[in-house]
Order: C-alpha cells, then structure tokens, then sequence
C-alpha cells in the first residue's frame, strides 16, 4: 500500500499522500482515495483475481479511457500513472492512478430533480451515446495500445480517429476481448476463441460460411464457449430454487440444446449493418458511475468505470442506462398503438388507497423516463431505436437466452430453438438454406413440461423474495451497518420456506442446498 502511495504522489508530482481511505469496492476492484500532503486527490483503482485475465483487462482499460476521452471528447477521468504486468510493477499488482471524478453522483442528486432536470440528464447521455455509434470498429474484441500487445498477438488496427497521443503510443488496435459475461461465475478458465474478429459486411442469404461475417462468428463462439463452460462446470446459479420434486437444471440437456444452437447461430444476427457493425458502449451506466456538476445538476461532469468495455455489435451491448431500470411491466417499443399512448394511470386509479395511487404515480413516472430515452434516441441516435426493435425479435432474443444457458433454463432456450424452427423461412428468406433442425411432437411436448416446472422454481423464488422485500435479482449482498439485520431476516425467511416446501424428513437436507443465499460465515462450518 505505501509503494501505491508514493506511486501515485510522484504521478502527480504532489507531497507524499498523508491519507489512504477505502473509497470503493465493488465485486472486480479496490478503489482507494488517496489524499496528498498538500491537499491533492487521486484515485487508485486496483482489480480483483476475478476482474478477468491479468494484463489484458487494465491495458484494455486504460486504452479505451484514453480513446474515449481523448478521441471521442468525452468526459472521462484523466489517467495519470498505470501498470498492467503486476510482475514488473514495484506495487507488485497491476493498477491504475486516476483523477477522482468531478462532482456529485447521479445516485445521491436524482431524488433532488423534477421531471425537466431527469429528461435533460436522459437527452445528454443520448448524445454521448451518439458518439459511439458514430464511431464503428473494424473488428469485434477489445481496445488496446498496439504496444501492449505481443507482436505475434493477434489485432486488428484502427487507421481512422486516432488522436496525437495514440500516434505517439503506438496507435490502438482492436485485441482479444474483455467482455466480463466471458469470465464471470468460472468463465475466464474455459479455453475458447476470444477475437478479436475482423468485421465484413455482407449479404445474410449468402451465409455459407461462418467466416464471412464476425458477427456470426461471435455468436457461434459464443455457443461453443458456454458449452464448454457447461461440460466443465459441476454446479450453477439460477434464478430459480430447485429442490428435490421439483425441476432439476440438466447438464445434458444444457448441451444438447447448445449443439442446436450452434446450428443455427450464423442464421441469426438480422441483416443490418446499422446493428450488427461493431461499437464502443459503456454497459453498466448505472447512477453511481455518472457524476453530475454540482452548480447545475443536469451537466453531466464525469463518467467512470469503463473496465471490460468492448468493440461489439450494438445489438450484445446493454443499450438503455442501467439507472432507468425499474421493477414492474415496461412501456412498450414503438409509437404505433399502445405505444403512441405513453404510460397511463391504471383504469381504476380513483378507486385505489391513497398508498396504491402513489405507487401507481411513482411506477407511471418511472415508465415515462424508460419510455423518453426511446423517444430522444429515435430523433438524436436512430440506431439505438433499431437496437432496441432488434433485441426483442426471436433473433436477438435466442441469441440472449443461449449466452447464458448455464444459468438460465435449458427449457427456455429450447423454446426458443423450436420457434425459430417453425419460422426458419421467415429468419433466411425464401429460398433460403433448409433448416438444419427438426423437433418431434414428443420433443415439443417435453419442452412444455420442463418449461412449465422450471417457470414454477421461478415463481417459488419470488414468493421468497417478496417476503424479504428485496428486488427480484438480489444476490444478499448487504452493508456492514446492516449485516445482523438481514442476516436475522434471512434465517427467518429461511425456516418459512423450508416449512412451505419441505413434505418429508428425507428432504430437509436438500432443500437447505437449494437455498440460494449462503452465508459466508457459515461456510466451512
């Protein structure tokens, strides 16, 4: 910690730092505020083992901060002092020295906006979006230095938008990628092909080979990286609870609805280059990474956090502002019908409590700010709106669904299968390959089944997390202020449950396995 120090004073030629706080720490890095002896602030960003592959992920970090702040104009952090080879680091980690973000966090100012301040934060970040799809890459993978890779390391240059300071450096190029869905939960010791891969644009009827488009190439990989992944995992998290009597996740069957599949996956990403060619995205704009000017609120100052930001098509990248998110049914896409409505009250509001009219106000005011950042990107960046129509077609949702089928249902991506097999012309076109797949009566009949138990595992888990009064993808992480309170309603929410399902002795024991949150001090006990 005191080589850290003195590495990030002298990076900033300031005094020695005189104060070390902790000043976050997420799941993938240690982030420390370090505070100088004459009054200076700097930031030092250290990842975790599970951040991803050593040097790969902070070269690629700090090469795609550089060329977002430097070439796309946006405000990023300035990086003063890193080191991606924790071997030749004197701190002997990688690391990252950074100016702290100026401002205030989006999370701590939303609740002090009205409705105009909210819409004018939603626009800005709608222009910043633009940038990126303004800015397409020759390849799918990650940023780097071309200094930073080896030379016999695969790339792919980037000869347009380069800054002076990336000339100066070596220029940047796309590499092997980052993508944290490709190492999160044991993903990152699978063997698989990780790019990057160059882009081609060209005609969907013509797929004859996997080779001709990356984006098709991406897609099959990522089929073929989650089965292997599969085959070399002995247990998975869901999103369910699946106890003895009820579904059980198959291994097997997570494979062979992955070999289908990889069948059809080059059929699969639409024919439209406006989706498809590969962008820089920032995939977890959540309100703690964006900071806003505290003299007027509505200016975003800063945006952090850019680790595992990748070169993908718009269509993989999480487009809408994770800040926008909500419990409860979202608007839906489009201005024609329903749509052109906007959210409303529910029929029956001046029969409603007092409490439920609020609730129905708040859940109105929240789907209209969902619905506004459709609305401003269909004027301001139109490829987003194309995005967001693709991602709800039976494509993109396969495409989805099959990326995490070690964690989602097997049913659920069969279904998926089996609907593309009933609407394979309308996926290639007339005159298109035949279909590669054909599921029997008997097969349809045992998706049914499967499905409707592993939805019912579903329901079970939310019976539970209703109880706790915790959003629907809680995963028990609490504050040390208040561990012992939700540890207590744990155990007691807990003994309910095990009272609900629990029929005989002999299953007591798997049910307690069954039981999705394990305390930490509990284990090895």
């Amino acid at each position: 910690m005191n080589e850290l120090a003195r590495v990030a004073a002298q990076s900033i030629g300031a005094l020695p730092c005189t104060k070390i706080e902790k000043y976050q720490e997420g799941q993938f890095n240690k982030i420390f505020l370090m505070t100088t002896a004459d009054g200076k602030e700097v930031i030092a960003k250290v990842p975790q083992p599970n951040a991803g592959r050593p040097h790969f992920t902070t070269a690629s970090e700090v090469a795609t901060m550089h060329y977002v702040r430097n070439v796309l104009g946006l405000p990023v952090p300035e990086i003063y002092a890193w080191n991606s080879n924790a071997a030749s680091s004197t701190v002997g980690a990688e690391y990252i020295i950074m100016e702290k973000a100026p401002g205030i966090e989006l999370g701590r100012a939303w609740p002090e906006l009205n409705g105009n301040e909210r819409r004018k934060i939603i626009q800005r970040l709608v222009q910043y979006q633009k940038n990126f799809t303004a800015s397409t890459f020759p390849g799918i993978g990650s940023l780097y230095y071309a200094r930073d890779l080896d030379e016999d390391f695969p790339c792919i240059p980037i000869k347009e938008n380069i800054s002076k300071n990336a000339s100066m450096s070596g220029g940047f190029v796309i590499g092997p990628i980052n993508d944290q869905r490709l190492f999160e939960q044991g993903r990152g010791d699978v063997e698989c092909d990780r790019g990057p891969c160059k882009f081609v644009v060209h005609d969907s009827l013509a797929r004859t080979n996997v080779e001709g488009s990356c984006t098709e190439k991406y897609v099959v990989a990522m089929g073929r990286h989650e089965m292997s992944y599969v085959k070399s995992s002995k247990q998975f998290t869901s999103p369910g609870i699946f106890g003895p009597g009820w579904y059980r996740p198959s291994v097997n069957k997570k494979i062979a609805v992955l070999e289908d599949y990889i069948k059809i996956a080059r059929y699969l990403p639409p024919n439209d280059p406006l989706v498809t060619a590969p962008v820089l995205w920032h995939d977890d704009l959540h309100s703690g990474n964006i900071f806003v000017h505290p003299d007027d609120l509505t200016q975003i100052a800063c945006i952090i956090d850019w680790q595992s930001s990748n070169t993908l098509p718009l269509i993989r990248h999480n487009i809408r502002p994770a800040f926008l998110d909500f419990e409860g049914p979202k608007p839906p896409l489009g201005m024609d019908g329903e749509a052109r409505q906007g959210p409303q009250l529910p029929a029956n509001f001046q029969e409603l409590s007092q409490g439920e009219q609020r609730e129905a106000q708040a859940l109105v005011r929240q789907q209209a700010l969902y619905k506004l950042f459709e609305m401003f990107s269909a004027v301001e960046n139109p490829n987003v709106s194309r995005a967001l129509l693709h991602r709800q077609t039976l494509r993109c949702v396969l495409i989805d669904c099959a990326a995490i089928t070690a964690y989602h249902s097997e049913a659920n991506v069969k279904a998926r299968l089996i609907e593309a097999v009933d609407a394979w012309e309308e996926l290639v076109g007339q005159g298109g390959p035949p279909c590669p797949l054909h599921f029997s009566e008997e097969d349809r009949t045992a998706q049914t089944k499967d499905f409707t138990e592993w939805s019912n595992c579903l329901g079970l888990k939310d019976v539970v997390m209703e109880s706790l009064g915790a959003p629907a993808d809680w995963d028990g992480a609490t504050s040390a202020e208040e561990y012992d309170a939700a540890r207590e309603k744990l155990q007691t929410a807990r003994e309910e449950f095990l009272t609900f399902v629990v029929k005989r002795d002999e299953e007591r024991d798997q049910w307690i396995k069954a039981w999705p949150f394990v305390d930490d001090e509990d284990i090895g006990e």
